[in-house]
């Protein structure tokens, strides 16, 4: 008579995180975030003040603010905020608006303080937002991820809040068009980002970009389903299987169809 198996087995279903021999699970399905300075994350705009803005990271947490001063001006000028930049705040962001920001500091209560500064944050337009608990998905160096599968750009919001939009144009044409004045390459930089950003958010998505970007977003379903991690590497190797398997993305979502894509990824 062989003795049972030794195992340990958690109260959540989450998780397992292991430094050396302590072992912990992460709850998956924990709505909490526990925000850390430089942090990307996607939120939704509550309300306007006179000098920052009120942003919703999560539905459980205290909202984060965004100050005026941490916004980037159009043409990417620096210099003090007037009275006039807080009259025309509801011009940069107004409630209801997605935005992707930084954390750049925390303050003694808790509260997050975001900013905008680059151009790689702003308002987000014209694409697709998932919502997944914030535990799936793990902090690395880089959650903008570019031309994913040359099809999609994805913002992976450590908040859990994930953003799916079209490719947008490369900067590379700035590039060539300025000098080597940096100022002045910045200058040139900051305008043809602003008119790339505009031109995205005006201009309709054709019918093969709202396939990828479904198919993207069914990926990142199927791994919530399943409580696995999300990452770039995750969601592309669910978005092939499901192209291998000549799975449509309507028919993604059925229980059976999710264990069939995610079989690897549940491994272990």
């Amino acid at each position: 008579k062989t003795d049972p198996e030794q195992r340990l087995v958690s109260s959540d279903c989450g998780v397992v995180q292991r430094v050396n021999k302590l072992i912990t699970v992460v709850p998956a399905a924990s709505t909490l975030y526990s925000g850390h300075v430089g942090d990307l994350v996607v939120g939704r705009v509550t309300s306007v003040g006179t000098s920052r803005w009120r942003v919703s990271l999560t539905g459980h947490s205290r909202d984060a603010q965004l100050p005026l001063t941490g916004v980037h001006l159009p043409g990417g000028a620096q210099r003090i905020r007037t009275a006039q930049d807080q009259r025309d705040m509801r011009q940069f962001f107004q409630e209801g608006d997605l935005v992707s920001a930084e954390v750049h500091n925390i303050q003694q209560d808790g509260t997050l303080v975001l900013h905008t500064r680059s151009t790689r944050y702003g308002k987000l337009e014209n694409g697709c937002l998932v919502t997944v608990p914030p535990a799936l998905v793990p902090r690395r160096k880089n959650h903008y991820i570019t031309d994913m599968l040359n099809v999609v750009d994805v913002l992976f919001g450590t908040n859990g809040n994930i953003w799916i939009q079209r490719k947008m144009s490369s900067l590379e044409s700035a590039k060539k068009s300025s000098d080597d004045n940096s100022t002045e390459r910045g200058s040139i930089m900051n305008e043809v980002q602003e008119k790339i950003r505009h031109e995205h958010a005006t201009s309709p998505i054709m019918i093969e970009d709202r396939l990828a970007i479904a198919r993207i977003r069914n990926s990142i379903e199927c791994l919530r389903l399943v409580h696995a991690m999300i990452t770039p590497e995750s969601v592309e190797a669910v978005y092939k299987e499901s192209e291998a398997q000549q799975i449509r993305p309507a028919d993604m979502m059925h229980p059976d169809t999710v264990l069939r894509l995610t079989a690897s990824r549940r491994k272990g």
